[in-house]
């Protein structure tokens, strides 16, 4: 049976006739299934990607109906109650049990495959062969009919990378080939649709050499040149600039048959020949893995070639995913690469960005400068005895985020330095989120390094769920990641396990695959266990069913002395340092060691080389002892524990303050407070913000109801580490606490600092829609009505201008922005100066406020800014020039974006301008693309908590839809958000759709429900325009006063907000207003206009739209 996901589904049985899947839900479903053959979907990813995450109750047993469908439809000959032999039922989901070779995409990137490495071996006439097969496999677009599900985008995105890559390698095995001349015509499309592809102008830089057109070689040399400089603002990368050396010097290896394109320089001793391919060289024990070390081996191989990335090795704990690691660093290191592990550490206390502490050590042992650098940066902070009130964003001052964009992007580049090298990460689940942060941000470059990061991962949830599912998301989005999953052991295997071990098979590998669910962890424990109670021959009698009652078993059988010590070493957390466990024990050494030997000898502990420190065998057995202590057990060692470790030199403090937090109800509250704090000040330091988060509120949960000055510094620190990561409305809490009670003792300056916090850079105001907090209002005109110096009163009056927009005083706000911006300049900060214009393109957001708007950021990207703030900046100006109709300028901006984006690499960031982007893709009918931005900017900044984050996407989808003549699908979806009291400017829209759904009834009622208030902010000027299509059409609202409201805007066009949707020009919906009012002349010169703007611009389905109108005019 063969499964062909290119273009549309089909399944094409052993006899060649095709199969009828049925219904498009039910074909969805298969496909999702044959998108990883033999692999287990989860039946939760399966409702939520087929019902978009708005399963209804009956969901499952809809799903259930899709599955046995299915069944009957592959298996039709399947005899009743006889089990299915394709498409399984497997915990916790559903699997389709075929050959990967059976899925056309896995054979294209197999093919692919194939080829790639007959070319590496210098065999280009195979390699050619079967990169043309991999390319034809392509029989249309993948998934094509699924496009409106999300799980389609990111296999789309990566394959039509991987097509690109194959077609480059094609054309490489080509010109090796001698078929120089043939392969110009063909290049020179490609370069034209793919101009940044630098590979490809490579290549036709060559095929016109070897053609003996040495002239036009150069040309196209300089064709790219000037191209990356005047659309990108950048050099041509190494490979094309050692291109255009040789082809300048002639040099002798350009000309004949032979490698076709110049590959980075290796570094020396490091170059891996042509004909070679990398062997495993470490595979003892690793029953089962032949297919995982093989991609190991291959990814090792490429990274050696300067192709590297991320490697995500997953699995339930226990199936081998350290081993499979250790694996792979032993062959890194045979292969001559460096290797560098860090270790996730679980309720340990570690500090932020622990694991890559761990990396950079390792690197650091030949004692590079660089990598002692970015150790400072990741470790450095404020001293640790400086006081609690000078606690703050240390490394960030005004912005945490430029300070943690240069962070990420020193350690990448220390990293990326590195090779070739494999960076292990063991345990990803457990990581803090500032470490999984960096992960998501050097992923995005090491693919172009010979630097691979492996990471070892459990599919649950982890220390900071949000965070690693919003990384893994990330990853999946960039080039060079690939997920690894370790399946448990089948039957077989468990056999030749215990082969391996010289016991026997047959009915004891069955009952012990039953008991272990082929988890290798269990399995070995199991059999240690049966093997010391000397029960191996009778397993079947008494076998117990959890790997807790195992460990719990194979701990009663040591001494109560090693018992003990496992316990307070448990405690400590997996990785359990000597000096510490001796100090908390009241032990002397040799005692410690000589009580731990049983525990070593059953293979509990391991000894670390090189020291004398230990670590348990696996996260389950001390998860399993620490489980067992009980809490007031658990809490009494800890604050043992914390005591003795302030005694030893070089403990992080936040391992002091896990300890005595766990204690806090057993007498180490003070000191829980004390480490607390000093551990938020430590992350806050290394631009940590979701840990600081987290310190500060443990340190308020210690500290209790007393010391309101203390308490009160705190929450304004944790306030300001909330807001860095998008948690508005936790931050919001925090400060409006800190406020009344800064109020409350006469705290000014902390006032001040927590009633400001809001008003820093940013696109939106954070403030729910049309929400306006008199209380914040009243006390920042009270602040400013006391002395101030000028910094003071022009962060306040910027702030209040910012609370007062939704509010009646919203003129009022708007010229008191301003007077903050005149102070401002005043003062010669730049940094003021951008936040106070940035809190006044807020204020004066309002549609006859276009011109001063725009004087203001252009005034603040005349400054120096940093790449947050001129990314906010562009985002604003994008939006100015797309209504000025400027949009060769606008393309100029878009770029810019991407690239900041790029640089940046925050969530908000990235999701400003893919929105903004989206604006410009519906200007100019690119309805796929649009929809495209838009989920990417939901998922985003799916984690904030902000007004309206739904917004802009359904503009986006709304105006896809409604231009394509599909309003109907999303028309209900509109209506019912709209009925929300806080979406307010939905309402139109969903007006709007109703209407052009056809529901005329509906929509009138909506409209005379709605349209008789339509409020003057940032979301206006599109919303008039909405409701003068309504208007034209319906006669309500009324058509006379919409015109007279738009008609001075008439030359602009139309663009909701910062982006998210363009409309076309304003004269479109004026011409529709005069004609509803009569004025049949005045509507054709409007349609005219719009016609002529349209034509003018290139916005060829706009005019389309607009030629249509004039035609129904009688033009």
């Amino acid at each position: 049976m063969d499964f062909r996901l290119f273009g549309p589904l089909e399944v094409v049985d052993s006899s060649g006739r095709a199969v009828d899947v049925g219904t498009p839900k039910r074909r969805a479903v298969l496909a999702m299934l044959a998108l990883e053959p033999g692999r287990v979907v989860a039946l939760d990813r399966l409702i939520d990607e087929l019902w978009s995450g708005e399963a209804p109750a009956s969901a499952t047993g809809t799903l259930q109906a899709y599955i046995s469908q299915l069944r009957r439809t592959l298996e039709p000959g399947r005899a009743p109650r006889t089990p299915p032999r394709v498409l399984l039922t497997r915990e916790p989901g559903y699997l389709l049990d075929i050959a990967p070779g059976q899925v056309d995409l896995v054979r294209f990137a197999a093919l692919a495959e194939d080829g790639r490495r007959m070319l590496a071996r210098g065999a280009p006439g195979e390699a050619a062969d079967l990169l043309r097969r991999s390319l034809e496999t392509w029989r249309g677009e993948p998934l094509a009919e699924f496009t409106a599900y999300e799980f389609v985008q990111p296999v789309v995105a990566r394959l039509a990378e991987q097509r690109a890559a194959v077609t480059e390698d094609w054309f490489e095995a080509r010109l090796a080939l001698g078929d120089a001349a043939s392969c110009v015509p063909d290049l020179e499309r490609l370069v034209k649709d793919h101009p940044y592809r630098e590979r490809l102008w490579g290549l036709l830089v060559l095929a016109l050499y070897r053609s003996g057109r040495q002239a036009d070689a150069l040309a196209a040399l300089r064709r790219v040149r000037a191209l990356l400089d005047e659309e990108l603002g950048l050099e041509p990368g190494p490979e094309l600039r050692r291109l255009e050396q040789a082809v300048f010097g002639q040099a002798p290896e350009l000309g004949g048959a032979g490698p076709a394109f110049l590959g980075p320089a290796a570094e020396p001793g490091t170059a891996v020949p042509p004909g070679t391919v990398a062997v495993p060289v470490v595979h003892a024990g690793l029953v089962a893995r032949r297919e995982q070390t093989g991609r190991v081996a291959a990814r090792l191989a490429d990274t050696r070639r300067g192709r590297g990335g991320v490697l995500l090795v997953a699995g339930e704990a226990g199936l081998g995913k350290t081993r499979l690691a250790e694996a792979a660093a032993d062959e890194a290191a045979a292969l001559g690469m460096t290797v560098a592990w860090g270790r996730c550490a679980e309720d340990t206390g570690a500090p932020a960005f622990w694991p890559w502490l761990g990396v950079l050590r390792d690197l650091g042992q030949d004692r590079r400068a660089d990598v002692a650098d970015a150790l400072a940066t990741l470790s450095g902070g404020p001293p640790g005895d400086a006081p609690a009130e000078a606690a703050g964003a240390a490394a960030g001052g005004d912005d945490p985020g430029r300070a943690l964009f240069e962070l990420h992007e020193r350690v990448t580049a220390v990293l990326g330095a590195a090779g070739p090298a494999l960076l292990v990460l063991d345990d990803l689940h457990w990581a803090d989120a500032s470490s999984l942060r960096l992960l998501a941000f050097a992923a995005g470059e090491l693919h172009r390094s010979p630097v691979l990061v492996l990471a070892t991962i459990r599919p649950e949830p982890g220390g900071d769920p949000e965070q690693l599912r919003d990384t893994l998301a990330a990853l999946a989005r960039e080039r060079g990641v690939e997920r690894l999953t370790l399946p448990p052991f089948t039957r077989e295997d468990v056999a030749a396990y215990l082969a391996g071990r010289d016991l026997p098979g047959g009915r004891l590998a069955a009952l012990l695959h039953e008991r272990t669910g082929g988890n290798p962890f269990y399995l070995r424990e199991l059999i240690r266990l049966l093997d010391s109670e000397h029960r191996l021959d009778a397993a079947s009698l008494g076998v117990p069913e959890g790997v807790r009652e195992v460990i719990g078993r194979r701990v009663g059988r040591l001494p109560e002395e090693t018992r003990a010590l496992l316990e307070a070493a448990a405690v400590l957390g997996r990785e359990v340092s000597f000096d510490a466990l001796e100090a908390a024990c009241g032990l002397g050494a040799e005692e410690v060691m000589l009580r731990l030997e049983p525990a070593v000898a059953t293979g509990l502990l391991v000894e670390v080389p090189g020291g004398f420190d230990y670590r348990f065998s696996h996260a389950l057995v001390r998860d399993a002892l620490y489980a067992g202590l009980g809490r007031v057990r658990a809490a009494r060692l800890h604050l043992r524990t914390g005591e003795a470790l302030e005694s030893l030199p070089g403990v992080e403090v936040s391992v002091l303050a896990h300890h005595f937090v766990a204690a806090s109800r057993a007498g180490g509250a003070a000191k829980a407070v004390e480490y607390a704090v000093r551990a938020a000040r430590q992350a806050a330091a290394r631009c940590a913000y979701d840990e600081a988060a987290d310190w500060w509120d443990r340190a308020l949960a210690a500290l209790g109801p007393g010391d309101p000055a203390r308490r009160c510094a705190l929450l304004v620190r944790r306030g300001e580490a909330l807001r860095a990561v998008g948690d508005v409305a936790g931050g919001r809490k925090a400060l409006e606490e800190a406020i009344v009670l800064a109020a409350d003792i006469g705290e000014r300056a902390t006032l001040i600092e927590a009633v400001t916090a809001f008003g820093g850079m940013s696109v939106w105001n954070w403030r729910h829609y049309g929400v306006v907090d008199g209380e914040t209002v009243a006390l920042l005109e009270r602040l400013l009505r006391e002395p101030l110096g000028d910094v003071e009163r022009a962060t306040l009056l910027g702030t209040l201008g910012l609370e007062l927009y939704y509010s009646p005083r919203r003129a009022e706000g708007e010229r008191l922005a301003a007077d903050g911006v005149r102070l401002a300049r005043r003062t010669g900060d730049p940094r003021l100066l951008a936040r106070s214009l940035n809190n006044y393109l807020v204020a004066a957001w309002v549609t006859e406020r276009e011109d001063e708007r725009r004087r203001a950021v252009e005034e603040m990207l005349a400054l120096p800014l940093d790449p947050p703030a001129e990314a906010v900046a562009r985002v604003f100006r994008m939006a100015h020039l797309l209504r000025a109709g400027e949009l060769a300028e606008w393309d100029r901006d878009l770029a810019r974006c991407a690239r900041l984006a790029d640089e940046i690499r925050r969530p908000e960031m990235t999701g400003m301008a893919r929105i903004a982007e989206a604006a410009g893709r519906t200007m100019r009918g690119d309805w796929a693309a649009a929809e495209r931005l838009a989920e990417e900017f939901t998922s985003l900044i799916a984690g904030f908590s902000m007004w309206g984050l739904d917004y802009p996407g359904l503009i986006t989808l709304y105006t896809c839809r409604r231009e394509q003549g599909r309003a109907g699908e999303v028309a209900d979806r509109l209506v019912s958000r709209a009925h929300d009291p806080d979406m307010v400017p939905l309402r139109p829209v969903a007006a709007l759709a109703a209407l052009d759904a056809g529901d005329t009834a509906l929509a009138r009622r909506l409209a005379e429900r709605w349209g008789g208030e339509i409020r003057d902010d940032w979301t206006t000027e599109f919303l008039v325009v909405v409701w003068g299509h309504l208007a034209a059409r319906l006669g309500v609202p009324d058509p006379a006063a919409l015109y007279r409201r738009l008609a001075p805007y008439g030359e602009r066009l139309v663009v909701s907000g910062m982006g998210g949707a363009g409309w076309g020009s304003t004269h479109l919906v004026l011409a529709g207003l005069a004609d509803a009012t009569g004025g049949r002349d005045l509507a054709l010169g409007h349609a005219r206009r719009a016609h002529e703007t349209h034509l003018r611009l290139g916005l060829d389905h706009w005019a389309g739209r607009s030629a249509r109108l004039l035609g129904e005019l009688g033009d």
